[in-house]
């Protein structure tokens, strides 16, 4: 048993430890809160949107740098259909045509109702220790120095690995692009010119891609989220068009498959549904938060339309092509007619586009978080060591898509290892810590909520991560 002076002692380190991480607002910012009778309508607009946060309660002055609803939607419908997208057919192969609708659907209510419990969390740590804003590590140590005492300790070290995972999540999105374009481009390159080795491609996109990364306001990606958008759109509508031509008879493709299966099927639509980075950066950088919650918010009318999507489309896929579904649906479709080419050319080039949004949010932690508040005051110093850091993040995924270059397999890691933690586990831990203090309600089922949560994020995890590792180092083994 701890002593009242070693409880007083525990306290204040806390209490020092919650000052450390508060963000001293501006008193010039400060004076721009929202009135009290425009705070009291927060209720009415529930419905609509998020209750307002503490952060969204603050006029921000720096309106042209923020986004639009309008534009939020683009960028979070620009982060979930991607490269996950074209692998869901394979995933449905994994499953099963029944297990792979069913499960879409649920696990992809899961994951955004999980999102909406973590940034619901957010938003009330933010009122409770009057904060502005909180980012992802922050919010997990406040969390922890919220709930059971003996959780105390695990705040930093838990703070530190949610970063690592953040930063590891979006670097290996971006190592899948690379992979994903390098092998479109050597398709059609080995067609209409002559026929180089795929890593060639990989080294060949570096410059490109250093050129759209070194672009540094999120609000200036815009233009290529809007090309990218376009250039998807079209495509997924005419390979969509491709599956559902002369359907066979769905009495030839499995219902169900064996379980041992499904943890890739869960990495995958994890992967493919997931971006809970981009997600937190997105909501920060609007210019009315508060609409981005709420049963008809951003969030969720933006999510709605990409579950049903997935499931459609991993549906139809599998139905096409059974037992021939490849990694990625393009692989499938007719190599020899112009428009499935012309399909993977804008494809490539949609990915290129996405490639900066991703990798925004590895530069916003590494940079923003731990590097730039040790340098000096130096503007133009400072913003030569961030191109360095922008240049060394392009080199390291190529390098690493170079040394895995299994579209698949890498994607299904990713997403197992990478959110699986993000997406439930952490949500998980927060929810407890945050209602430690007030209650977990009637027969406490906002602890068995948040224990759902880890569970099943456990199970998942654990084990999409050893399958996908153990195919990885089959098909790329280590040479000594």
């Amino acid at each position: 048993m701890l002593s009242s002076q070693q409880k007083q002692q525990q306290q204040k380190k806390v209490r020092g430890r919650r000052h450390r991480l508060a963000i001293r607002m501006d008193p010039e910012l400060k004076r721009n809160l929202v009135p009290f009778h425009v705070r009291a309508l927060g209720v009415a607009q529930r419905s609509m949107g998020s209750p307002l946060a503490y952060e969204a309660q603050v006029l921000r002055p720096d309106v042209e740098s923020t986004m639009t609803d309008l534009e939020t939607f683009l960028n979070l419908v620009k982060c979930a259909f991607g490269t996950g997208c074209l692998a869901m057919p394979r995933a449905f192969y994994n499953a099963g045509w029944l297990i792979g609708l069913l499960a879409t659907v649920l696990i992809g209510f899961i994951v955004v109702y999980a999102m909406h419990v973590l940034l619901n969390d957010i938003q009330h740590l933010c009122r409770r220790h009057r904060m502005a804003v909180l980012s992802y590590r922050e919010t997990m140590e406040l969390a922890l120095l919220d709930g059971p005492t003996w959780l105390h300790w695990m705040s930093r070290p838990l703070g530190y690995f949610v970063d690592i995972l953040m930063c590891a999540y979006h670097f290996g999105v971006d190592c899948v692009y690379i992979v994903f374009i390098a092998k479109n481009l050597k398709f059609l390159g080995d067609l209409y010119i002559y026929r180089m080795d795929l890593r060639l491609y990989m080294a060949l996109l570096t410059l490109p891609l250093i050129l759209t990364f070194l672009v540094r306001n999120l609000k200036y990606l815009l233009p290529f989220t809007v090309i990218s958008n376009i250039l998807t759109v079209s495509s997924f509508g005419i390979i969509f068009w491709y599956l559902v031509q002369d359907l066979p008879s769905l009495e030839g493709r499995q219902a169900t498959q064996h379980w041992t299966q499904f943890p890739l099927f869960f990495g995958t639509v994890l992967f493919a549904i997931e971006s809970l980075g981009v997600i937190l950066a997105l909501q920060r950088s609007m210019r009315h938060p508060e609409n981005f919650l709420g049963s008809c918010g951003v969030l969720n009318r933006a999510m709605v339309l990409v579950v049903l999507f997935y499931a459609a489309f991993g549906f139809f896929g599998y139905w096409q092509y059974g037992r021939d579904t490849a990694n990625s649906i393009l692989h499938n479709l007719p190599s020899l007619e112009i428009l499935p080419q012309c399909v993977m050319g804008m494809f490539a080039m949609a990915m290129f586009f996405s490639y900066a949004l991703q990798g925004y949010v590895t530069v916003d932690i590494i940079w923003r978080g731990y590097m730039q508040p040790k340098l000096d005051e130096n503007v133009a110093s400072g913003r030569s060591v961030e191109y360095l850091v922008r240049l060394a993040l392009v080199i390291a995924s190529v390098l690493v898509a170079i040394g895995y270059p299994d579209f698949g397999l890498l994607l299904s890691f990713v997403g197992s290892f990478c959110l699986a933690q993000l997406g439930l586990i952490f949500p998980g831990i927060v929810n407890m810590c945050v209602l430690y203090s007030q209650g977990y309600g009637y027969g406490k089922i906002l602890l068995w909520r948040s224990l759902f949560f880890l569970v099943l994020g456990l199970l998942g995890g654990i084990s999409g991560t050893v399958i996908s590792v153990k195919e990885l180092n089959e098909a790329y083994p280590i040479v000594t």
